[in-house]
């Protein structure tokens, strides 16, 4: 697990709730209007741009953002490194034998070495990948769009929920006992808007962006040094690009 996300996330939250306890009573910022407003306006919008399936997979994401954990890309290079290896002593076939533990690896590798194995044209074999590797983008990049639209409709909802408060303040005007309320809702709804957007649906798109490059750089890094390793090129000249391309040293293995 990456804590970064939930310590974040939860310290934000934790630093407004204090705000909130030292400034007075927190039940004036409890709302049920403005919750109804902001949070049931902002996920009907966003459900209204993508397809249903689309949508309830990109709020079920969420979860990866306080569960994922981050590959090591010290070990994507050791394991191109003993593959490149292994197949310039023995050949590709011998790989065969270990097929499983590559898909153990990244079922994604263990896919592209399958592949080589059946003795599949590498040509074949990358336009194969690609495609595979455009899906995820796509599906990956659903996830995104789906928390960073939620991020674009709570301060919108918010403001929509103000304005609901100016008018109704606005209409009983003559009655200064519902001057109070009706403003109380209509600051209420712009502050759930703000923290929703700002504490919670950016943090998580923006970690949502971030698995999704990082899990598309490795799988990328696996198409190319596979053709590398197909093509019968020097271990050590792979293992040197590949750690140009994971943005490590050599040596930082272990």
């Amino acid at each position: 697990m990456d804590l970064g996300t939930l310590i974040g996330i939860g310290a934000a939250f934790l630093l407004i709730a204090i705000s909130i306890l030292l400034g007075g009573s927190p039940a004036v910022f409890i709302n049920v209007p403005s919750i109804l407003i902001v949070v049931g306006g902002g996920l009907a919008s966003a459900l209204g741009a993508f397809p249903l399936k689309d949508f309830i997979r990109g709020l079920t994401a969420a979860s990866k953002a306080f569960t994922w954990k981050p590959p090591d890309f010290a070990d994507v290079l050791n394991t191109i490194g003993e593959i490149a290896t292994k197949v310039r002593r023995e050949g590709i076939l011998s790989l065969e034998s270990e097929i499983e533990v590559y898909y153990q690896k990244d079922p994604f590798l263990g896919d592209i070495i399958r592949m080589l194995v059946d003795g599949i044209e590498i040509s074949e074999i990358r336009a194969t990948a690609e495609g595979a590797l455009a899906q995820l983008d796509e599906k990956l990049s659903t996830e995104v769009a789906v928390w960073e639209k939620l991020g674009e409709l709570f301060p919108a909802y918010g403001m929509i929920g103000t304005l609901i408060g100016l008018i109704q303040m606005l209409r009983n005007l003559h009655d200064p006992s519902a001057l109070g309320p009706g403003m109380a809702v209509a600051l209420i709804t712009t502050l759930y808007g703000a923290v929703l957007a700002n504490a919670f649906a950016i943090p998580i798109a923006n970690k949502l962006k971030k698995i999704k490059d990082t899990e598309l750089l490795v799988k990328m890094v696996y198409i190319e040094a596979m053709e590398k390793i197909q093509r019968g090129e020097n271990p050590n000249v792979i293992k040197q690009e590949v750690a140009v391309m994971l943005g490590i040293k050599v040596g930082e293995e272990g």
